[in-house]
């Protein structure tokens, strides 16, 4: 899986062949980041990481940090590698399911959060209720679900605008209130 765009454009991301491991492609990755523009200096929070090819992304187009929490311990352990390989400064990996993950960066704040749950098992409509519960804060916060999930947001989350792209929908909520 190569990065589409920065300093580490064209370098490739070794991918685990893990079960349910399901990398966002690259023209979605690229359509994301085209509408977030610039995110030189940015702190990101990528959730459900699998490979972490977001993180080292966002890293390559400018991010100061990115984090990325991932439960597998073969896709962490590939992470890592691909972290000494790259040396993408910033990535933070840990280890660790989710929401229980999330006390760990308890009281933050993230320019970005990108949540790639696994499709279509009603998970991805308790992130933004996970993030209250911690009080983690963003200035964006874009969910990755199935194109034919429905998801119901908790109360006071929106999501402000949608785009597809085939069977990925991206949400993108604006949560500073």
């Amino acid at each position: 899986m190569r990065i589409t765009a920065g300093r580490l454009r064209g370098r490739v991301l070794n991918v685990p062949d893990l079960p349910g491991l399901r990398p966002t492609p690259s023209r979605v990755r690229e359509a994301l980041f085209n509408i977030l523009g610039d995110v030189d200096g940015w702190e990101m929070l990528d959730l459900f990481s699998g490979t972490g090819i977001m993180a080292v992304e966002a890293l390559s187009r400018g991010a100061a940090s990115a984090c990325s929490i991932e439960q597998h311990p073969g896709a962490c352990r590939l992470m890592r590698e691909n972290c000494k390989r790259l040396n993408p400064e910033g990535w933070d990996i840990i280890k660790g399911t989710l929401p229980a993950a999330l006390n760990r960066l308890e009281n933050r704040s993230f320019n970005l959060i990108f949540a790639d749950p696994p499709y279509d098992q009603g998970i991805a409509d308790k992130i933004p209720a996970w993030l209250d519960e911690n009080s983690i804060t963003c200035r964006h916060l874009v969910i990755e679900e199935s194109s034919r999930a429905n998801p119901m947001w908790p109360e006071g989350w929106i999501a402000t605008r949608s785009r597809r792209y085939g069977d990925t929908t991206l949400y993108f909520f604006d949560p500073e209130r």
